[in-house]
């Protein structure tokens, strides 16, 4: 064992803990034993305290699940007891220190069955132990010294081709290189950049993805071409558009649409390689972002757990912002019936904006999570539109921006916000999401026809609760009694004991009175008991 080391945590064969005077000290306790075991499997070697809650106690309740995990973390402080902390703790995460830890299955040419004669109950554990075994047998390991089977791509991003000697049409070529690098950025992909400057920077692999920009000079204008090859020189996406080079709100508006499409792009590529590349940091962000964007389109579920994957396998703001994000879905759709413990999911977000203060989508997220659930509206609307400074073009962004002023009955401000995130939307995953802000907007500024015009193209494509009442609500005012109760059997299919008297419960997930009190005459002229 290394002599900075305090501890040999022995997973290969059966468990043990050995410390520098070669004596076990492995706790009595098998759930002990797991809950080491899983942290000294795991990569980066740490875990957040509801996965290990739901591999460990899930035949449980939350609060017993939560309180045997203190105690078992209780219980592994004083046997580790040392000079020095081997496991720490927050609300959030729980993790093991390797600079005093030497771990077996990390050497090389280490061979043998993971964990032999361990087991548990738990059949949330047995199954995470079962991969583990096989993932090892097959020494496709996903958190030893060995390189991921399918690791993060990466994306380059060349300088931009121009015409030689034209300095304008250089200069908005610039302008759209630094936009489609803070489109990457933004979601958590660091982009490799100028590639052909550096002799260091490895070759592109098949797998890796070149973005670059072209332009053509046209007299008084230019076309301007983005375009997405991967290692092979294989197109995977293009755009082009023609600019009046004279014109800065021509060239403003390309730039934010090539941004937009280019993110777009990026979120569904990397969102679909998630199979194949299951601790790779992008893939997970990405397939999180896209249930935050599409709602229904996975599990809450999933979106929790590819968040926490993400953040094990990169820490990222963004990924911690996306994490108490679907904590905030699970109430808001109903999958929690009470609210959630604000101190946990603020957590989240304090670290996404201490690791990303200035990404504009951490600001977006996180200021909705103080209206929503702190109501804290000022705080909400001060965030939201400091995401919409930082990312102007960003469809995203102004969604949330324009809940934020719904929120605060700014209703007309509302509208024109929602607006602009339909037009910035366009052609992306998020268009259905926008579409159902400009419905929430549209609805208490009291257009209705527009407000259900928006929801029918929202409800088209997303399964939303918000959506489904914020719908049922416009035809109940509407008059239109049938429409609007087959919204209301919408959402009585997906919460039973749906009543009057729970719509007006604090408890219900509605932050504006005003908009409590349209649901509940809504529902009760639809005839909701």
């Amino acid at each position: 064992m290394d002599r900075a080391k305090r501890y040999l945590v022995k997973v290969i064969g059966a468990f043990d803990i050995i410390d520098r005077e070669g004596r076990s000290v492995r706790p009595s306790g098998r759930k002990d034993c797991a809950l080491l075991a899983i942290l000294a499997l795991t990569h980066n070697h740490r875990q957040t305290r509801t996965w290990l809650q739901e591999k460990l106690w899930g035949d449980r309740g939350p609060a017993q699940a939560a309180a045997s995990l203190r105690q078992s973390i209780a219980t592994l402080r004083s046997v580790l007891k040392n000079d020095v902390d081997v496991i720490y703790a927050d609300r959030t995460w729980v993790w093991l220190d390797p600079a005093y830890l030497d771990f077996d299955y990390i050497r090389s040419g280490a061979t043998g069955e993971i964990l032999r004669g361990f087991d548990l109950r738990e059949e949330g554990f047995n199954e995470w132990l079962r991969e583990c075994r096989a993932v090892f047998s097959a020494r496709e390991t996903r958190w030893g010294s060995i390189e991921a089977t399918q690791p993060d791509r990466f994306w380059y991003i060349d300088l931009p081709i121009c015409p030689t000697g034209e300095n304008r049409i250089s200069e908005i070529c610039d302008f759209i290189y630094d936009s489609l690098i803070e489109s990457l950025s933004v979601i958590g992909l660091h982009a490799v950049i100028n590639r052909r400057s550096d002799t260091t920077t490895p070759l592109p692999r098949a797998t890796d993805l070149i973005v670059q920009i072209r332009a053509l000079d046209m007299g008084k204008g230019c076309i301007v071409s983005s375009s997405v090859t991967d290692g092979f020189g294989s197109l995977k996406w293009q755009l082009r558009r023609e600019i009046n080079a004279g014109r800065w709100s021509d060239v403003r508006a390309v730039q934010i649409e090539m941004a937009q499409l280019l993110q777009d792009f990026a979120i569904r590529t990397e969102g679909r390689s998630l199979r194949n590349s299951r601790w790779s940091a992008y893939a997970n962000g990405c397939q999180a972002l896209m249930g935050v964007l599409v709602p229904g389109s996975m599990p809450l579920h999933d979106i929790m757990r590819c968040s926490e994957a993400a953040i094990v396998a990169d820490e990222k703001g963004i990924y911690h912002a996306l994490l108490g994000f679907s904590r905030l879905l699970l109430y808001g759709e109903r999958e929690f019936h009470t609210c959630p413990d604000a101190d946990e999911v603020m957590h989240s977000f304090r670290a996404a904006l201490q690791l990303a203060p200035e990404n504009g989508l951490v600001q977006a997220l996180a200021g909705h999570a103080f209206g929503f659930l702190k109501r804290d509206l000022d705080r909400n609307l001060m965030m939201t539109q400091e995401a919409v400074r930082l990312l102007p073009g960003s469809g995203a962004c102004w969604i949330f921006r324009a809940i934020s002023l719904v929120y605060a009955n700014r209703h007309a401000e509302a509208v024109r916000a929602a607006d602009k995130a339909v037009l910035l939307c366009r052609g992306t995953l998020a268009l259905p999401m926008a579409r159902s802000s400009e419905l929430f907007a549209r609805l208490m500024a009291g257009d209705t026809a527009g407000a259900i015009r928006a929801g029918e193209m929202s409800l088209d494509t997303i399964v939303f609760r918000p959506t489904i009442v914020d719908l049922m609500t416009a035809y109940a005012r509407e008059g239109r009694i049938e429409e609007g109760r087959a919204k209301l059997e919408l959402l009585t299919a997906r919460e039973p004991d749906l009543s009057v008297e729970m719509l007006r419960s604090p408890n219900y997930p509605i932050v504006n009175p005003v908009h409590r009190v349209a649901v509940v005459e809504a529902a009760a002229r639809l005839g909701l008991g």
